[in-house]
């Protein structure tokens, strides 16, 4: 063989390869498009479906609040069902308010103070007799007065957590 005709075999295998490469291509830009028009038309449809559960819902409504005295068979059932779940939802809405106002923002005074709870605890111990007790008596005090303080921290910081989530 001389070098043109290696030079037309390869040239010939170039084109051919070539033609097949633009084929995948194309081949793959068609099914990229087919795969972008099959999200797309996805997503309308799921739309498309909430559209017609919205209408639905918006048909129930009107029929629910124009018959609900009148309806018979089904019907009835389901404004019965829909009454007794309006009637859950009040109750619930109901109690939500009621702990709400629970956590009122207003500061509560206090009608005792640690010194108070700790005088009380020590009468209610009894007279110390030695100084052993009383140290053990004022450490124990500290470790509770570091526990109280510790707990109010917590229950500012939970109250503040809960107020920020009724807020919202």
């Amino acid at each position: 063989m001389n070098f043109d005709q290696i030079k037309g075999i390869f040239n010939s295998v170039v084109d051919a390869v070539s033609e097949k490469g633009k084929e995948y291509a194309g081949t793959a830009a068609e099914k990229t498009k087919a795969a972008g028009r099959l999200a797309k038309l996805t997503m309308e449809l799921a739309g498309e479906k909430e559209s017609l559960k919205s209408a639905y819902a918006a048909i129930g409504q009107t029929y629910f609040e124009n018959n609900r005295q009148g309806a018979e068979g089904l019907l009835a059932q389901l404004c019965e069902e829909a009454e007794t779940v309006m009637e859950r939802i009040a109750a619930m809405e109901a109690e939500i308010a009621q702990l709400k106002a629970g956590f009122s923002t207003e500061e509560k005074d206090v009608d005792v103070t640690f010194e108070e709870i700790v005088e009380e605890t020590e009468k209610e111990a009894g007279e110390c007799c030695c100084g052993e007790t009383a140290d053990k008596l004022e450490d124990a005090a500290d470790t509770v007065e570091e526990k109280i303080e510790d707990a109010v921290d917590t229950v500012e910081e939970t109250m503040e957590e809960i107020r920020e989530e009724l807020d919202k």
